[in-house]
């Protein structure tokens, strides 16, 4: 029976309308509480799936070492681990590497972050100048895209002969190797920028550093912190590189020691630590830039 029949029956009878009934309308807190409930559930679908790969690929590293006895050139993830708790914990009595692993990891990330943080400062300014002023992208861009081919392994001999055996010749070719995912990251963001946001900008009044501020910058914030993680990861797959040729003392150093005594344990274990403290270092400074940037700006990451 259709709800005017029932209407017309009930005013025959001399009674009351049924009221219709609807369902009731989704508060603002139950559509906030929907949202968290459902990045609750996406954050553990990824960590979930996540264990699950991590733990397949645990899976096939052991039976390849054992089913195909590769113990000495590729030892068991259990091995591996056992020995990087050792480390950590500073119970292994096998350590053949001078001062602790602590030593190591604080020199390595000392020289990382100077050299990145060096590439960010000259970097990041550069592009936003070359992506926004045309006659200084004219002069400027060939030198750079002249260089940019020349990846940053090959600077380490003439860093070597620059700046001998020191800290300053793996800062130097940190530098050289996060420079330009910082540099061209910025300046692409910085061209992108459409003109009707910087005349909207006009319109309301800022102009110089107030339209730099409040309109460029945040427009090219996404840009930035991919140019951040992409340099940061370049920074430490060449903290590596440098430091087994051009040191004595960090994680580097650790992989060279380790493969002239034929550890392969101690390779695979210094590995991982730079794993470890590359991913945690991502986390704290490009994480922590998309955050301030996505409350101050309301911008999130490309």
């Amino acid at each position: 029976m259709t709800y005017e029949n029932t209407a017309a029956k009930s005013l025959l009878e001399g009674s009351a309308i049924p009221p219709r009934t609807r369902p009731a309308a989704r508060t603002s807190e139950d559509f906030a509480r929907h949202e968290r409930d459902k990045k609750r559930k996406l954050a553990l679908r990824r960590v979930l799936r996540g264990a699950i790969g991590i733990g397949g690929l645990l899976v096939l590293w052991h039976v390849m070492s054992v089913a195909y006895n590769l113990q000495l050139i590729l030892p068991p993830p259990m091995a591996v681990l056992q020995r990087v708790f050792g480390m950590l914990t500073l119970d292994d009595t096998r350590w053949l590497y001078g001062p602790n692993v602590y030593v190591h990891l604080a020199q390595s990330f000392q020289r990382a972050m100077i050299g990145f943080g060096l590439a960010a400062i000259l970097g990041i300014p550069l592009g936003l100048l070359v992506g926004r002023i045309a006659i200084v992208r004219e002069f400027l861009q060939p030198i750079i895209k002249a260089f940019y081919p020349v990846p940053g392994i090959a600077w380490i001999p003439l860093a070597i002969l620059w700046f001998g055996l020191s800290d300053t010749a793996v800062i130097f070719v940190v530098f050289m190797t996060a420079f330009f995912p910082l540099y061209f990251s910025a300046e692409a963001g910085a061209r992108q920028i459409s003109p009707i946001l910087i005349d909207a900008g006009r319109c309301f009044g800022a102009n110089g550093l107030t339209l730099f501020y409040r309109v460029i910058l945040p427009a090219t914030v996404p840009f930035i912190t991919t140019g951040l993680r992409i340099g940061l990861g370049g920074a430490w797959r060449m903290i590596v590189a440098g430091e087994m040729l051009a040191s004595s003392a960090g994680i580097g150093f650790m992989l060279m020691e380790a493969r002239f005594q034929f550890r392969a344990v101690d390779l695979m274990t210094a590995m991982i630590l730079i794993s470890i403290v590359g991913y945690l270092t991502e986390l704290l400074i490009v994480r922590l830039v998309e955050k301030r940037t996505t409350e101050k700006w309301e911008v999130k990451s490309a």
